[in-house]
C-alpha cells in the first residue's frame, strides 16, 4: 500500500488546515522536531487522510515546518476510511523513522485486535512490531468472545484455524473425505505443517484421535463420535499484500 501511495501525485497543502494525526504515538519527540527544523533537509511529502485532513504520516515534519515558518508542506492524499488510515499510520511509524515504544506498539496491537479480531496474531504482530505471542496474550485478556474466533485470516488472505487442535480436526476430516490426499494437500487445506498432517494420518490409522489428549477441546474432547467441523472455505478474505517499505527513510 505504501509503495502505491508513493506513486500518487504530490501537492502543497496549507499547514494550518491540517489536524493532528490519529497516531499510535503517545506524543511527538520535540528534540527530533527541532533537529529536523535545524537541518537543511528537504522534507519528503507527508501523508494526509483526505476525508478528515488528519496527518497519517509526517507530524514531526509538520511541526518542524512550522518552526521554519513555512506555510505549506508537500503532501499526498490517502482516500481510505478512518480504520484504514490508522492501520497505515501504524505501519508507517513501525517501519521507518523513530521506533515506537513498547507501550505504543502494545496499544496499537490492542486497538487493531478489537477492530479486526478475525486477523491472526502474526498478522497483527507484523503490522505493529508487537510479538505474535504478545498479541495472543492480549487476545486472551479481552472479555469479548468474538475476539477469539475459531478461524483467523493471515496477511496472505488465507483462512486458518486459530489452534493446532482445530487444524488437526480439519485435517482428519480432509483425510476422511479423501484418503488418498497428499500430506501437502492436507496441510494446505487445514492450515497446519506437513509434519502435523503426517502425525494426524498416523494417529487415525492407529485408531486414535487426531488431537492428542492434552490439546483436545470442544468437539474433540467429546470423543471419537463427535462430528468434525467442516473444512474452511479457502477463498481469500480481504487479500492484502504486505507493505513495500523503504527502510532508509528516517523522517516522519
Amino acid at each position: 500500500m505504501i509503495s502505491d501511495l508513493r506513486q500518487a501525485s504530490t501537492f502543497d497543502i496549507d499547514i494550518h488546515t491540517l489536524l493532528p494525526a490519529d497516531s499510535p504515538r503517545f506524543a511527538l519527540d520535540q528534540a527530533h522536531v527541532r533537529a529536523l527544523a535545524e537541518s537543511e533537509t528537504e522534507f519528503p511529502p507527508i501523508l494526509v487522510h483526505r476525508a478528515t485532513l488528519r496527518v497519517i504520516d509526517g507530524m514531526h515534519r509538520v511541526r518542524a515546518a512550522e518552526l521554519r515558518a513555512m506555510d505549506t508542506i508537500g503532501a499526498r492524499w490517502f482516500e481510505g476510511d478512518e480504520q484504514a488510515a490508522f492501520l497505515l499510520a501504524v505501519e508507517s511509524n513501525t517501519r521507518h523513522g523513530l521506533p515506537l515504544s513498547s507501550d505504543e506498539r502494545k496499544q496499537a496491537a490492542l486497538r487493531i485486535l478489537r477492530a479486526h479480531p478475525h486477523w491472526s496474531d502474526r498478522s497483527i504482530a507484523e503490522r505493529t512490531g508487537w510479538s505474535a505471542t504478545g498479541v495472543g496474550a492480549l487476545r486472551r485478556d479481552i472479555a469479548d468472545p468474538d475476539a477469539r474466533p475459531e478461524a483467523r485470516v493471515g496477511r496472505d488472505g488465507r483462512i486458518r484455524p486459530s489452534t493446532t487442535a482445530e487444524g488437526r480436526r480439519v485435517a482428519a476430516e480432509v483425510i476422511r473425505q479423501n484418503p488418498a490426499a497428499s500430506l501437502r494437500e492436507i496441510a494446505r487445506r487445514a492450515g497446519i505443517s506437513v509434519g502435523t498432517a503426517r502425525d494426524v494420518r498416523h494417529r487415525l490409522a492407529d485408531g486414535r484421535s487426531a488431537v492428542p489428549d492434552g490439546r483436545r477441546t470442544g468437539a474433540a474432547a467429546a470423543g471419537p463420535g463427535a462430528p468434525a467441523p467442516p473444512v474452511p472455505d479457502e477463498r481469500p478474505a480481504g487479500r492484502r499484500g504486505g507493505p513495500d517499505l523503504d527502510r532508509r527513510v528516517t523522517l516522519f
